[in-house]
């Protein structure tokens, strides 16, 4: 499945092609879509976390002592859950 995030919504368009939830699922945003990724994966299925290009300041923000503060905030605020939900049919 090839979902366009940019002309449809990613996780109803991914609901929509597997309603019992993905097998494995590769997450390269990370703060973003963490939950969602998380909430789509079938019982056992794996979330695969590659990178976390959204939490990452960028350009001359990349600089900025507050962007890592800002950073710092967004890792504290990701979201929490228990990896055994998953073995629970």
């Amino acid at each position: 499945v090839v979902i366009d995030k940019s002309t449809e919504d990613l996780w109803s368009a991914a609901t929509k092609a597997c309603p019992a939830g993905f097998s494995t699922i590769m997450d390269a945003n990370g703060v973003s879509t963490l939950k969602e990724s998380y909430d789509s994966l079938a019982p056992s299925g794996r979330l695969v976390v590659f990178g976390f290009h959204s939490n990452l300041p960028l350009g001359q923000a990349m600089l900025n002592p507050l962007e890592w503060i800002r950073m710092a905030r967004k890792q504290s605020n990701m979201p929490k859950f228990d990896a055994m939900d998953l073995t629970v049919s």
